[in-house]
């Protein structure tokens, strides 16, 4: 990676969405970190302190709302990135990041290709 890679949290509960979506966004430029329990994510944020979080909303052990509304009261996170990626419905989607703060959301029905592009866009008016 380069000295300006992103480095990003993915967190699904689908290991297969985490297999497709990793080398996408890894070949986007991203240094990634994909996760698939709540354990694993608090402590890739903790400890990575990623520029940017990647949630799917629907999830066993939490929601992606659930999980933008803990990382906005933790002063570590409360500025970081957070995008919702998920195949639920587009306004269901924009409802949910209205009401959690988050900043952003993709559509999984878009295809593994419109995470990074929506990614980069943000970075580029937010981050860098």
């Amino acid at each position: 990676m380069t000295e300006t890679s992103r480095r990003l949290v993915l967190i699904d509960d689908s290991e297969i969405v985490l297999a497709v979506m990793t080398p996408v966004l890894t070949a986007a430029g991203f240094e990634v970190r994909a996760v698939s329990s709540l354990r694993k994510f608090i402590n890739a944020v903790m400890d990575w302190k990623p520029h940017l979080i990647v949630t799917d909303l629907y999830m066993p052990e939490t929601s992606g709302a659930e999980l933008c509304t803990w990382l906005r009261k933790q002063m570590e996170t409360a500025k970081t990135p957070v995008i919702i990626c998920s195949s639920a419905p587009d306004a269901e989607l924009e409802r949910v990041v209205k009401q959690v703060g988050a900043d952003g959301y993709v559509s999984k029905n878009a295809g593994p290709e419109a995470l990074p592009a929506k990614l980069h866009a943000l970075c580029e008016e937010i981050l860098f």
